[in-house]
């Protein structure tokens, strides 16, 4: 029964996200999961630093995007948030967003949805010279990605899940790739097998199920950020 009502809340959750966002935020364009578009190319970003860096404040992770021509906003609603990245030359250009919740037990951010509009980042490296978007392979999603995380700490959040949505082989394998790169561990590959019907309930799909420690990929992406600030 307990696990029935966790299910129902998280489905609840859900629902209320995908609504209130919808009609609040005066973002209504966003497309579907199965349209997630992270770009991501050969880089060793991730290891090349042995040593972890100090989080960045909010302030900091905000400021640093602003140089790299990107504006970060968020906004919540009850457990609820949409963290959306504009371009800071024009800043009706959306370049991407994620949105999520947070866990009913408190501990978990639920990363429903990630996502970077590459034409509307060419477009902006076209509009301004000075548009650097991340300045690194992970882009524009790692910068509105640490508000996320941020923003999930802060409310006591201990881990991040995120589903890699499995409706296309390629792009499943390439957010896979993505993701794990970027400090996911996979935990499972959530299927069509009977079993598997809670865990799609939640997330909407079939999918591989990544998860990381929050603590963990802080200092991480603060390291990814850093060494492209000192390339500046």
């Amino acid at each position: 029964m307990l696990k029935l009502l966790l299910l129902l809340s998280l489905i609840a959750c859900k629902i209320a996200l995908s609504a209130s966002f919808c009609h609040s935020s005066g973002v209504s364009s966003f497309r579907s999961r199965s349209g997630i578009l992270l770009h991501a190319t050969k880089s060793d970003d991730s290891s090349s630093a042995t040593t972890t860096t100090t989080p960045w404040t909010l302030e900091q992770l905000q400021e640093h995007a602003l140089q790299e021509g990107v504006e970060l906003s968020i906004s919540t609603l009850g457990p609820g948030f949409r963290t959306v990245a504009r371009s800071t030359h024009n800043s009706s250009a959306i370049l991407g967003y994620g949105e999520g919740f947070v866990r009913p037990n408190g501990d978990i951010l639920h990363l429903d949805k990630m996502e970077v509009f590459s034409k509307m980042v060419k477009q902006a490296r076209r509009d301004n010279p000075d548009f650097r978007g991340g300045g690194n392979t992970f882009g524009v999603g790692l910068l509105f990605g640490y508000q996320c995380l941020l923003h999930g700490a802060e409310q006591g959040c201990k881990i991040a899940e995120f589903l890699a949505i499995d409706d296309e082989d390629f792009q499943h394998r390439r957010l896979v790739r993505f993701y794990s790169r970027s400090g996911f561990e996979v935990i499972k590959y959530i299927g069509d097998d009977f079993q598997d019907i809670p865990a799609r309930m939640v997330w909407g799909g079939c999918g591989t199920l990544m998860r990381a420690n929050i603590d963990d990929l802080l200092p991480l992406w603060t390291q990814i950020l850093s060494k492209s600030k000192s390339t500046q």
